[in-house]
């Protein structure tokens, strides 16, 4: 059996998927599979990756059905202690496994995530580092404060244990399926910071998350979602949640999307749900987080 099972989602990834899984082949733990999950691709990702001659990796084909679905495609067929996710577009440093296996056993909890290196399309590093969080994981994420925590999933090693207690992505969620399964690990599971860039986090015109509409749609679902499961925090606290998803919706449109029309009624949104949100200089970095998510 596998020490390692890094499960890979992919759909029409023909240009990455080469750099992709040659970059977790090559990690420094060998006890590895490699998962690669072809969501229905109608490009050559599956004709690219069987180029690869290495018994470690395996190929599931479906029908497309969405990253979530694809993601638990692999958990169900994944065979080791640990479970790494990793995008198809995204790439890991030769130590991004071993060090983080390291951390959580040294740290005793059931998963663990690090910072993240921005590089763009063609694999160079754009000098900045996605700093996670060492607090309140799943408050982080609700208050939509650090992009690096701990999504995008390709930042994610987690012990089996977690998914053998039911732990899915959900299938309703896109876009935001990162911050759903670091949500739902947070509140149920421990975890550790570990204060290094290890993976590259790929940033490119063809991003999901450059689609605006999904963005907003899909963002607000995984909050209603989010506060239907656990309203207990009262209020206040959620009127913070939704003032900054509202504030952060709007920066993303006016900003990314050039669209003042449609940036100004989320930005009154946010307002009305918490008027200091204008005045505070933390949600200058909220309106860019589209651009690096």
């Amino acid at each position: 059996m596998p020490l390692v099972s890094v499960i890979i989602p992919a759909y029409n990834a023909e240009r990455w998927i080469d750099s992709t899984l040659r970059s977790t082949l090559e990690q420094s733990i060998h006890d590895i599979e490699v998962i690669l999950v072809d969501d229905g691709s109608s490009d050559g990702t599956t004709r690219i990756a069987s180029g690869i001659n290495d018994p470690r990796l395996r190929i599931i084909k479906q029908p497309n059905q969405g990253v979530s679905s694809a993601r638990n495609t692999g958990i169900e067929h994944a065979k080791g202690t640990y479970f790494r996710f990793l995008d198809a577009d995204d790439l890991m440093l030769p130590n991004d496994i071993e060090v983080k296996i390291a951390t959580l056993n040294e740290r005793n909890v059931d998963w663990v995530f690090s910072d993240a290196l921005i590089c763009n399309a063609d694999s160079e590093l754009t000098g900045e580092t996605l700093k996670g969080t060492d607090g309140d994981v799943a408050k982080t994420i609700l208050l939509g404060l650090d992009p690096a925590v701990p999504t995008a999933a390709s930042n994610l090693l987690a012990h089996r244990r977690c998914f053998d207690a039911g732990v899915r992505f959900d299938t309703d969620l896109s876009n935001a399926a990162d911050q759903g399964i670091a949500l739902t690990l947070a509140r149920s599971f421990s975890y550790a910071h570990v204060q290094q860039g290890l993976f590259l986090y790929r940033v490119h015109s063809t991003s999901m998350s450059r689609n605006l509409v999904l963005y907003q749609n899909d963002h607000l679902r995984l909050l209603n979602k989010a506060h239907k499961t656990d309203p207990s925090a009262g209020s206040a606290f959620w009127n913070v949640v939704m003032a900054n998803a509202y504030w952060a919706i709007g920066g993303s449109w006016w900003v990314n999307g050039k669209n003042r029309v449609k940036a100004i009624p989320w930005l009154i949104r946010a307002w009305l749900k918490k008027p200091g949100i204008v005045l505070r200089s933390k949600h200058k970095a909220m309106t860019r987080r589209m651009a690096l998510e």
